[in-house]
């Protein structure tokens, strides 16, 4: 439970990789960034992976920064169906992450055709993908999302065909819930803000508190803001309940 890692320097990166593994189905692993500089990208690699069957909480400490290669999130939680859960929180209000995916892959989430699952209770948070990655959600193709938004600062920019908040190209946005917090979700050409990569299906997206803003991807005619990406995604099951709600149409 006391598990920190840090840099020796956070102004160099490193290029050393942290998998942090929950194994069995009962583990509580609760662990902290502080400071941490990884920078994966020249090879095909996630800067901090989640693996195994139990849950795992991360501590935000100081300003961490994590860039991974090809093929993988930032951040990256393969959902599946023994899987445990993800939880990023900052109790301290002290910590910030900075979290970029390589292509195919989610800023936090997961990387290619797997599901993802996050939540966040706190934090200032910046996820981006690179091309066909959702900023916090799945990577392409047949993965969809699974995300809880509780509170902090968070700020989701989807890659090319990319969601800002849900699916990347190909790739439904579904279960995504955000009950609080400061939300911006920026979608790359003809995703949705909130909801499905491009041709990815939007589905079971609720809003209960908050200040919201999402945009439309463009490109070849505008995806929804929340809801389906461009083409044949398709939107059902969106509830807004409260907060404070703005939402843009980009169309060129």
């Amino acid at each position: 439970t006391d598990t920190v890692i840090t840099n020796n320097n956070r102004d160099t990166a490193s290029s050393h990789t942290v998998t942090i593994d929950a194994k069995d189905k009962d583990d509580k692993v609760e662990v902290t960034l502080k400071d941490v500089n990884i920078d994966a990208s020249s090879r095909s690699e996630a800067a901090v992976s989640v693996t195994g069957k139990g849950d795992t909480t991360i501590e935000l400490d100081g300003d961490n920064e994590l860039k991974s290669g090809a093929g993988h999130a930032g951040l990256e939680h393969n959902k599946t169906d023994t899987s445990g859960e993800l939880t990023i929180q900052d109790k301290d209000k002290n910590g910030s992450l900075e979290a970029a995916g390589g292509f195919k892959g989610a800023g936090i989430g997961s990387a290619g055709s797997n599901d993802a699952q996050v939540k966040i209770t706190g934090g200032n948070i910046t996820a981006t993908s690179d091309d066909w990655g959702a900023g916090i959600g799945s990577g392409s193709e047949k993965g969809c999302s699974n995300i809880v938004i509780e509170s902090g600062t968070i700020t989701a920019k989807g890659g090319d065909l990319g969601a800002g908040i849900g699916g990347g190209q190909l790739a439904a946005g579904q279960n995504i819930t955000i009950r609080d917090g400061n939300v911006t979700a920026i979608p790359g050409r003809e995703a949705a803000g909130i909801g499905g990569g491009n041709r990815g299906d939007g589905k079971n997206i609720t809003i209960e508190r908050g200040t919201v803003y999402a945009e439309s991807g463009g490109g070849n005619g505008p995806a929804a803001a929340i809801g389906g990406g461009r083409w044949t995604g398709e939107g059902e099951n969106i509830k807004i309940t409260g907060g404070n709600v703005t939402l843009k149409t980009v169309d060129d």
